[in-house]
């Protein structure tokens, strides 16, 4: 892991300029069922410089469809999403039947095999929903070119916000992704190969800037996505600790103190400004 804790104490001076007001802008996506959060404290956002490349979407298998109409789809797949992951967090993904899954719905047994073909189709409707949110969110993350630190600083918030809105699916997929077909299992596991690959990419950055110090990138990335992972597999620790923002800020003191070369020790070709943070939204909040 990035922790570190001979060298927390020399970078106590990060933590109290450690910004919650993080540079975030994303376009304007298509909403997120309520059903997916509850009422979590979002980060707040702000104009940044401009996007840096995200996470693939990757090609992912199509559900035949019996239904011509792309809206009643999309209708009746979203009700079947909300419904089975509940069930399937609820029951586990074998304790469910279809029967189950039907019951809890506005339509028969005969309708919803007009939709999916199998109990398998459900479970991978989860995860493409959820594949599709945590790319196309990640690709609105907007980052900054210039400052590997900062960009970490944005992405990690970010992907914080997302596991926080899709940690019920995100949970049902740690326990039951190994309940699909190789083909869409192999598609869930892509997705999250890029998640990695996307804090890999800020960290080689910072390595190479002499910002962040020579550490395995790919294992760092793995180590940013799993810290906000634990948002969604044990979020009733993470509440009781503080709120989204708090734990933000405490991983990224974290992460940095393991991270961040000391400025003095950063080469003189290489070297980089320290980033400046303000306690912006902690006064806002306070208010």
């Amino acid at each position: 892991m990035l922790y570190r804790v001979a060298g927390f104490a020399g970078w106590q001076r990060i933590r109290s300029h450690r910004v919650a007001h993080l540079t975030l802008q994303t376009s304007a996506g298509p909403p997120v069922d309520a059903s997916h959060h509850d009422n979590e404290t979002e980060m707040p956002a702000k104009a940044a410089t401009r996007k840096l490349p995200s996470v693939n979407r990757g090609q992912h298998s199509h559900i035949p469809t019996a239904i011509k109409n792309p809206e009643r789809v999309a209708h009746r797949r979203t009700e079947l999403i909300e419904v089975a992951t509940k069930m399937f967090l609820e029951r586990g993904f074998h304790n469910t039947s279809i029967r189950d899954i039907v019951r809890a719905c506005s339509f028969n047994v005969a309708s919803l095999y007009m939709y999916v073909s199998s109990k398998e189709d459900i479970l991978y409707l989860v995860a493409q929903d959820l594949m599709n949110n945590i790319a196309q969110r990640l690709s609105e993350t907007v980052l900054d070119p210039d400052s590997p630190e900062r960009s970490l600083e944005i992405g990690f918030a970010s992907y914080c916000q997302i596991v926080s809105r899709f940690r019920r699916p995100i949970r049902l997929l740690y326990r039951e992704v190994g309940f699909l077909p190789p083909e869409p299992r192999a598609n869930v596991i892509a997705t999250v190969s890029s998640v990695i690959t996307y804090f890999e990419n800020i960290v080689a950055k910072g390595i190479t800037a002499g910002v962040f110090r020579k550490v395995p990138a790919r294992l760092a990335g793995l180590d940013v996505m799993f810290i906000a992972h634990m948002i969604a597999l044990h979020t009733r620790e993470v509440r009781a600790v503080g709120d989204l923002d708090a734990y933000i800020n405490y991983q990224l003191d974290s992460i940095f103190a393991g991270l961040l070369v000391a400025p003095e020790k950063r080469g003189a070709d290489n070297r980089t400004p320290p980033v400046v943070r303000t306690k912006t939204a902690k006064k806002s909040r306070a208010r």
